[in-house]
């Protein structure tokens, strides 16, 4: 009986009775390309962040900070659109990424970034969560226009990723 066993392993298991397909071989993606322009999906936010429950984030806009010409992120669900103000409703969800290199090319940057849980649903109990990696892989930017990523981001709970696509706000300029 384990001789049979063996045999019909050996069998299963060998490439000569496998039926013919493509060979087994890595399938290479081309690089993503950077952009100075940015139109159809390009310009939409469309954040999941996954933690207790998902969400999907979907406008965006940014700031300058003058220091260092980096640039400061803030992704919504909820509130109202268009630039924020001091007497902004405030929105169900915030990511703010803090700290952005001025994106020239596709080249892939980090940053700090923490998530805003006005709900409480989201995370589960506390206001806001530290992301522990962030990558930001630039799809196009214009000058102080727009800037556009996709994103990945870990946290402890969960995770946010997707397409930012932001407008800049002079109000977010610091």
């Amino acid at each position: 009986m384990k001789r049979c066993l063996l045999a019909l392993l050996a069998a299963c298991g060998s490439n000569e009775h496998r039926e013919a397909g493509p060979p087994d071989v890595l399938i290479q993606m081309d690089a993503p390309a950077f952009s100075m322009t940015c139109t159809y999906a390009c310009t939409t936010t469309a954040l999941t962040a996954a933690f207790q429950v998902t969400r999907v984030l979907d406008h965006a806009y940014f700031g300058i900070t003058a220091a260092d010409n980096s640039l400061h992120v803030e992704a919504y669900k909820g509130g109202a659109t268009g630039c924020p103000t001091m007497n902004s409703p405030t929105p169900e969800y915030t990511l703010v990424v803090g700290h952005v290199i001025r994106p020239t090319s596709a080249m892939p940057s980090t940053s700090t970034a923490s998530i805003l849980d006005y709900q409480g649903d989201l995370l589960g109990g506390p206001l806001g969560a530290q992301a522990m990696s962030v990558t930001l892989t630039p799809v196009a930017a214009s000058g102080d226009m727009f800037i556009a990523f996709d994103v990945m981001m870990t946290f402890s709970g969960g995770t946010v990723m997707g397409h930012l696509y932001a407008t800049h706000c002079t109000s977010l300029d610091g």
